[in-house]
């Protein structure tokens, strides 16, 4: 197992902080121009860019009711690799050759699956057509999808006067012009309570009913803990598109977010250097708050559809060091009784827990890696694709 986790364990997660394999998120130009202004306030001004040309609103075809797909990129060679759309028995239902494109720049969405290329959001569809939504800019660091497979949004973060960066979250609907709906400066000379002290971006972690959940997370480097990326999403909101009201869902560093589900619903783990706690919330409201022995770190979590349950990663305090051979435990805890079932299923992540169907996620063993799922009432572990150098799970769909 690699002690660095590299996500938040929820669709279309990405990585804004340097130093960990990622792009630097600060560049040298921005494709929008307008006053940074707080990412709370409302919003009447329109950049000035042109509405960029979209394909003509359509309803994506939705996959069939008993059969959940997985999304994953797999390396060809050195310049290409494939997006492909996985079935449940690990069969290829369509791919498309891209370029190797950051692992934030990909997603899997109601549509299809998604990536960022040559300066556009495209999507192949199960059918294996691939079309194109629209324009991203250059500097993008991260893109979601929407829950209708059509709209999009994505975050930018360019230079300022004075050490400060000006950041913003935009959103592009189809035939309309990029509309941004967060805009905030970061000033590490004038440090808000709401964000990292030191300059920050934002992290868009996950788009569904209720708005685009995010995270404003510190710029600069990482360290190689357990679940380090995720101890960087302290300061977590949900921000809703249309009338760009933002609900705070965590504000404590000692409890940065692991996981929101799609009623709002979050898990954050307390404490500094060992898991004292397992802290759930609805819409920012603590409603557990169960306690642990302190002897291990967690992390990776997802819930089940409905939030009674919650699937999640442990690992032992002595084996969270830099280089360390680590044994993790996935736990399932029930949310009513307290009561947490657990085993080894080897070096499993868990990505997602779709209605009906088991916990899907990434299984890695030495440099490989394979789409698996686990069933999460007896622990059974099915891989769904062989094991392959560089292959990613995106997400599902």
């Amino acid at each position: 197992m690699t002690p660095t986790r590299a996500a938040l364990v929820l669709p279309a997660a990405v990585l804004v902080l340097t130093g960990c394999g990622a792009a630097a998120t600060t560049t040298a130009h921005s494709s929008l121009h307008s006053l940074a202004r707080t990412d709370s306030a409302p919003h009447t001004v329109a950049p000035s860019a042109s509405p960029v040309p979209t394909a003509p609103p359509q309803t994506p075809p939705a996959p069939p009711a008993s059969q959940t797909y997985a999304v994953v990129t797999v390396p060809i060679s050195g310049t290409t690799e494939w997006l492909e759309i996985v079935g449940a028995h690990g069969t290829v239902v369509a791919k498309t050759e891209i370029d190797p494109t950051l692992a934030w720049l990909t997603a899997a969405g109601v549509g299809g699956a998604y990536w960022t290329q040559g300066g556009a959001e495209h999507q192949l569809a199960l059918s294996g057509a691939v079309r194109t939504l629209g324009a991203v800019p250059a500097d993008a660091n991260a893109v979601l999808i929407a829950p209708d497979g059509q709209s999009y949004a994505y975050a930018t973060s360019d230079p300022g006067a004075d050490e400060t960066s000006v950041n913003k979250i935009v959103v592009v609907a189809p035939g309309a012009a990029p509309r941004v709906i967060a805009d905030r400066i970061s000033d590490p000379n004038h440090p808000i309570a709401d964000a990292p002290a030191d300059g920050w971006d934002y992290y868009l972690i996950s788009w569904t009913a209720p708005g685009i959940a995010f995270a404003r997370v510190p710029q600069g480097g990482c360290g190689c803990g357990s679940f380090d990326m995720q101890m960087q999403s302290a300061d977590s909101a949900v921000i809703d598109p249309a009338s760009e009201a933002v609900t705070t869902l965590t504000s404590d560093a000692t409890c940065p977010l692991s996981a929101v589900s799609s009623s709002m619903e979050t898990v954050c783990f307390a404490g500094t250097s060992a898991t004292d706690a397992i802290r759930i919330a609805s819409h920012g409201t603590v409603t557990h708050d169960f306690t642990l022995s302190g002897s291990t770190v967690a992390g990776d979590a997802v819930f089940a559809p409905g939030g009674a349950q919650l699937a999640y990663v442990t690992i032992p305090v002595a084996e969270d060091t830099c280089g360390a051979t680590v044994t993790p435990t996935l736990r399932i805890l029930n949310l009513g009784t307290g009561a947490a079932s657990a085993r080894d299923t080897g070096d499993f992540s868990p990505m997602a827990w779709p209605a009906g169907g088991p916990i899907f996620g990434d299984l890695t063993s030495g440099s490989k890696t394979s789409v698996a799922t686990v069933d999460p009432v007896t622990f059974a572990t099915t891989a769904l694709t062989p094991a392959t150098d560089g292959l990613q799970l995106v997400g599902i769909m």
